[in-house]
């Protein structure tokens, strides 16, 4: 019987080609041990048949021997139920490469949604003022920042569906447009103050303690980190926080003077002469220095127009805090 068996029949055998004559010989071959050593050579020299793509398949990586015992097993049972097995064997396949297919969709599912995230994350707009310079904007939402000297504030060309967020460092006055469910959040390094409409002002310049003051609505100031979250305060108006080395002050403000920056006025609580001048050189874009450091420690009152020149307002600190002053060579020296 061997000898009425070849190669060429058991290929005809395995891609189902053969007569009811032809597969009853090959089962009767397959019967005999001799048969292992030619199925052997017909899988090595056909590797690339479909009967035999499951070593290459991308998806299935059997070993060679797992491949040929499963193969052989397949064989065996190969009776008049052949073509349903091969058909079966062939959903496998296809069911390998719709696999691939849905895995590549969702691939381009995940790189299209985070392409569409990123593009959410639309570009922040910046302004500078240099000292001696204040601005006025006007927010995409309709709030307006009164933007101080040597201040700078970031902010989305139009703000997302979820949030409004933006980012100052200096000093700003706010009128925010009331929005109930789009919060509108204020950075300051590691302070964040938020509200959904109100007026307030904040100062957060470097080596000084952050100051929120509340002119109308309330307010909200936390702590943030990226381990850990503090409430400051709840401000409402007449309100003020001091926050400094992680220490809390809260104190009382006549609601008006929270507009000061807005109206371009300057008021001063006991402030010392030294403080004062560090104002007005931020505002003016000035140099101010003291013949006599006793002299920039005296503390003042006061409330100016800072609409007007700096020569104004020197004046009438000149004659409440008893003093003269010269401008030379580009700076201004208290004597």
């Amino acid at each position: 019987m061997s000898r009425q068996i070849n190669r060429e029949l058991i290929e005809k055998f395995l891609a189902g080609e053969c007569s009811a004559e032809e597969e009853r010989l090959v089962n009767l071959f397959l019967k005999d041990p001799a048969s292992e050593k030619l199925l052997d050579e017909i899988l090595s020299a056909n590797t690339a048949k479909d009967w035999a793509v499951f070593e290459h398949d991308p998806f299935v990586h059997p070993r060679q021997q797992d491949l040929k015992r499963s193969l052989y097993e397949r064989i065996g049972m190969l009776t008049t139920k052949r073509r349903g097995i091969f058909r079966r064997l062939l959903s496998m396949r296809n069911a390998a490469i719709w696999i691939g297919l849905i895995l590549a969709a969702m691939g381009i599912y995940i790189i299209s949604y985070l392409s569409s995230k990123k593009e959410d994350q639309v570009a922040l707009v910046e302004t500078r003022n240099p000292n001696g310079h204040r601005s006025k904007i006007i927010l995409s939402d309709s709030s307006i920042v009164y933007l101080g000297a040597g201040s700078s504030l970031r902010y989305p060309e139009n703000f997302s569906k979820d949030t409004r967020d933006i980012y100052l460092y200096g000093e700003a006055f706010f009128e925010v447009t009331q929005e109930k469910h789009k919060p509108f959040t204020v950075h300051t390094g590691h302070v964040q103050t938020k509200v959904l409409g109100t007026s307030f002002k904040i100062e957060a310049f470097e080596n000084k303690p952050l100051l929120v003051e509340v002119a109308t609505g309330k307010v909200r100031v936390d702590q943030v980190d990226s381990t850990f979250s503090r409430a400051l305060a709840v401000l409402t108006p007449g309100r003020k926080i001091l926050f400094d080395h992680n220490e809390v002050k809260m104190e009382t403000v006549a609601p008006e003077e929270v507009l000061d920056l807005k109206e371009a006025r300057l008021t001063f609580s006991n402030a010392p002469l030294n403080d004062i001048a560090e104002v007005l050189q931020r505002w003016y874009n000035v140099k101010i220095i003291f013949r006599q450091h006793i002299k920039s420690t005296e503390r003042m009152t006061l409330t100016v127009d800072a609409s007007g020149s700096i020569d104004k307002i020197l004046n009438v600190l000149a004659a409440a805090g008893h003093f003269n002053y010269e401008k030379k060579n580009g700076e201004i020296v208290i004597r």
